[in-house]
């Protein structure tokens, strides 16, 4: 009986711990751009110099996910999370103390290889830990606190540098992530990667495939391909859906980043819903599947002339509520097909997808807002969004035949 009481206490400090280390990945990511301000005022650099930071950041902790996966297969996700937190909150926190842009570019690099341990470290160690009963909530308050971490961090930053100064802002955060570092250091006997100990059944086919060969499967690719056009679609949205609304109906900019914040807290309240039924509802291909065409549909509709200003800001929040809700059900996925022992290693992979999407895509979204083209942003998304369903929905069933 006191192991019935006691698994749900251990499953919550699991789930706590790790989605509060996801909260700080994403709040962290956005900290750079909300300071920009004030680092291009105390530095006396471009925009351009600090993109270049905020690139080093993201593109290069995208990249590197991959082969951290297979060091968190390889030494267990314990090790590997806990160096990288550390490392990006220290390096965080020391941002605060630079005086020069090439110590900003340098502890940005730092920052970004912290930031990369986050998606194979904790999906192996919440594969590995939680009870399998349990597993779909905790991939979704996992989720669900990564984004909220970003749409915490402009507001907090701002508010600590409006207060005291932007140096103070970084210092400040950072040293949140040591304290949470020192709690996860303390408990980290509880956090367990999945290892063929561990999940009890292996896809049918897949025992005999480890390593780069895993990677190569179909299954893993397509899943790789969905990755990187939601990440094309969700990260075009997030940089132009304001100023693509202003441009298309004549929107005020108040209300077009009105728009854009409930598309994030759209995103937000997906993954919350899609977190009460995924553990009741196992049909994971089909949640996925729903998700995407609810997102397609609607992100095609600002091209409507004419729709009243509140309508468009309710159309961008079901945009966002679409978007939310493919991803729980996208990593319970992801792990049914992974083999034993492989689970950093294929979310590592997969995730760098949407790292490469998301952050290339904007590029192109602004060269067609340059050229006059503003509608095409959504008639582009929507396309980004039907190739990732297609994806998506083939690699279920690949998997599946697995």
């Amino acid at each position: 009986m006191e192991a019935v009481v006691e698994r749900p206490r251990h499953d919550s400090w699991i789930i706590g711990l790790i989605s509060t280390g996801h909260f700080l990945s994403h709040f962290y990511y956005l900290a750079l751009p909300a300071m920009f301000l004030f680092l291009k005022e105390e530095f006396g650099v471009s925009y351009a110099e600090l993109g270049l930071a905020m690139t080093a950041y993201s593109l290069l902790g995208g990249l590197v996910q991959a082969p951290v996966g297979f060091m968190v297969d390889h030494f267990g996700p314990r090790r590997v999370l806990l160096v990288g937190l550390g490392l990006n909150a220290v390096a965080v926190s020391l941002i605060g103390f630079a005086d020069a842009y090439w110590i900003l570019l340098v502890l940005a690099v730092i920052a970004g290889l912290g930031n990369s341990v986050f998606h194979p470290a904790d999906y192996s160690i919440l594969s590995g830990s939680i009870s399998e009963g349990r597993l779909g909530r905790a991939f979704s308050i996992h989720t669900f606190s990564g984004f909220l971490g970003g749409a915490c961090a402009p507001l907090t930053m701002l508010a600590i540098a409006g207060f005291s100064d932007w140096r103070t802002a970084f210092i400040a955060t950072g040293l949140v992530g040591v304290a949470v570092w020192a709690v996860m250091l303390v408990r980290s006997d509880m956090f367990v990667g999945e290892s063929a100990s561990t999940k009890k059944t292996a896809p049918n086919g897949t025992t005999d495939k480890r390593g780069m060969r895993l990677l190569m499967t179909a299954p893993v690719l397509l899943f790789l391909g969905f990755f990187i056009f939601y990440g094309m679609a969700s990260g075009g949205l997030v940089a132009f859906t304001a100023s693509s609304l202003i441009n298309l109906h004549g929107l005020s900019v108040d209300l077009a980043n009105t728009a854009l914040t409930g598309h994030l807290f759209g995103v937000v309240g997906g993954i919350f819903f899609a977190g009460l039924i995924v553990d009741r509802f196992n049909r994971h291909g089909i949640t996925a599947a729903g998700a995407m065409i609810l997102a397609t549909a609607f992100v095609l509709l600002p091209l409507v002339a004419g729709l009243p200003h509140i309508a468009l800001i309710a159309i961008m929040i079901v945009v966002g509520i679409g978007l939310g809700l493919v991803l729980p059900p996208r990593d319970l996925m992801v792990r049914e097909m992974t083999p034993p022992g492989q689970t950093g290693k294929v979310f590592g992979f997969v995730f760098v997808g949407f790292a490469v999407g998301s952050g290339l895509t904007p590029l192109f979204f602004g060269w067609l807002l340059d050229a006059g083209m503003p509608h095409m942003v959504f008639v582009i998304a929507a396309a980004f969004m039907a190739i990732a369903l297609c994806s998506i929905t083939a690699a279920r069933k690949l998997s599946r035949r697995l």
